[in-house]
């Protein structure tokens, strides 16, 4: 079912794409004026059916130029993936974090992702005070759920800073292959350059 834009959602839209009144009106060839009164939402104005749809249109034309000008996760992901395997050793993983200052490892098998090992699920790990000795743990026994995999194409937008709710990372895939990762600074420096 195509959801119906409300006529509370024109300002809000035209304003988040930097477009004035006048210009909007001018290319939906109606009257400013008139679009001032669609956009009060204390007139009981409503437009025809052709209008709404001509509103529409050009804002989701402007909105479209806008995407196609934002940076891709495949500008800003880091290329070289440091991963793990399930059956490395964790003492090998800890000295890798610790050498390349990484807070997180993803775990690979075949061209997918099953676990991460994060500062996180180490202590976590380390806590137990029934656990082995790091000499003998697995990578299986202290990693975490694997993170959210986007796609390489994906576009960087403030929704993407979402996906770090519960993630310190994204995996980047490209034809269903992990090719690298994206922090949230990386995110971060991707907005910035819009």
């Amino acid at each position: 079912m195509t959801r119906i834009p409300q006529l509370t959602e024109i300002k809000k839209l035209r304003e988040e794409l930097n477009i004035s009144q006048r210009q909007l009106a001018k290319q939906c060839g109606i009257p400013s004026s008139f679009l001032s009164m669609i956009e009060n939402p204390k007139n009981d104005t409503k437009p025809s059916y052709d209008v709404l749809v001509r509103i529409f249109q050009v804002l989701d034309e402007h909105s479209q130029k806008n995407l196609d000008k934002l940076t891709t996760a495949q500008k800003i992901y880091k290329k070289h993936l440091v991963s793990a395997r399930k059956s490395d050793y964790a003492e090998d993983i800890i000295k890798i974090m610790h050498e390349k200052d990484y807070s997180q490892i993803p775990v690979l098998e075949g061209n997918g992702c099953i676990g991460i090992v994060t500062e996180n699920s180490l202590v976590k790990f380390l806590q137990d005070r029934k656990h082995k000795p790091m000499t003998v743990t697995k990578v299986k026994d202290v990693m975490a759920s694997p993170p959210i995999i986007i796609d390489i194409h994906t576009k960087v937008t403030e929704n993407l800073l979402s996906l770090f709710v519960d993630s310190k990372c994204l995996l980047v895939s490209e034809n269903a292959k992990i090719v690298g990762l994206i922090t949230k600074i990386d995110a971060i420096r991707g907005l910035m350059k819009r």
